[in-house]
């Protein structure tokens, strides 16, 4: 099993991986070793794990174990799309319908029913924004 983990950024500023269509958040580290659990362990009390071994800047599957429930293949372009949107929130100034309006025009049909609705990313991007003001 040495197949390379997909690495996708979570909304939190850590990082996830995709593994056969699930993500998988990080659980433990030890030296170069990664244990991974399902995002969804708590929401659908799924008991889906993953070990991966790190080198040269790369996950490597070393051990999964199966989920409860299916996957969703959409869900890393998502969590990608949402990431990519908050950075340019970060780096630029243009106005937040003009970022999603650049993001979405490029994405594929099959995740567009998947992102969140526009008010939800304005929102975010609006948030992300707000962080940098200095405080009062």
């Amino acid at each position: 099993m040495s197949e390379i983990c997909e690495i996708i950024p979570s909304q939190k500023g850590n990082d996830k991986i995709k593994v056969n269509g699930y993500l998988m958040v990080k659980e433990k580290t030890w030296e170069n070793t990664y244990t991974w659990c399902c995002e969804k362990r708590k929401s659908e009390n799924c008991k889906g794990r993953a070990t991966t071994n790190f080198s040269n800047s790369l996950h490597y599957l070393k051990n999964f174990k199966d989920h409860n429930h299916s996957p969703q293949a959409s869900s890393g372009d998502v969590a990608k799309a949402v990431a990519h949107i908050k950075r340019q929130a970060h780096e630029t100034r243009d106005r937040p319908v003009q970022i999603i309006q650049n993001n979405i025009v490029n994405l594929p049909e099959e995740i567009s029913p998947y992102m969140p609705s526009q008010n939800a990313l304005r929102m975010r991007i609006k948030r992300v924004r707000r962080t940098e003001m200095p405080s009062e």
